[in-house]
């Protein structure tokens, strides 16, 4: 028998909205980073990885971007505010 909360084994859905919720709170704090550290470098080779680096966030923001749009046509879904709010904070860009 496991201690698993009856809340969360009823709804998993519930708690994978909330992670990918919380990686693009991530994402947005790391773009603001990157972004301050690309107005403050003057070295060739870091702006390269820098610019990379944002990259890689916008290309991971569209993935999210695309999870929230297949999780508002999962049939079994329950919390649909709790996607809508994903779906609001996949489509805010990165700070840029």
């Amino acid at each position: 028998m496991t201690n698993r909360s009856p809340h969360l084994s009823a709804q998993p859905s519930a708690s994978l909205v909330a992670s990918l919720c919380h990686e693009m709170d991530q994402l947005r704090c790391r773009g603001a980073q990157v972004m301050a550290d690309l107005g403050r470098c003057r070295e060739e080779r870091l702006l390269q990885r820098l610019t990379r680096e944002l990259q890689q966030l916008q290309s991971r923001r569209q993935e999210l971007q695309a999870c929230a749009s297949q999780l508002r046509r999962s049939v079994g879904l329950r919390d649909s505010l709790a996607v809508a709010f994903l779906e609001e904070l996949t489509r805010r860009p990165l700070p840029c």
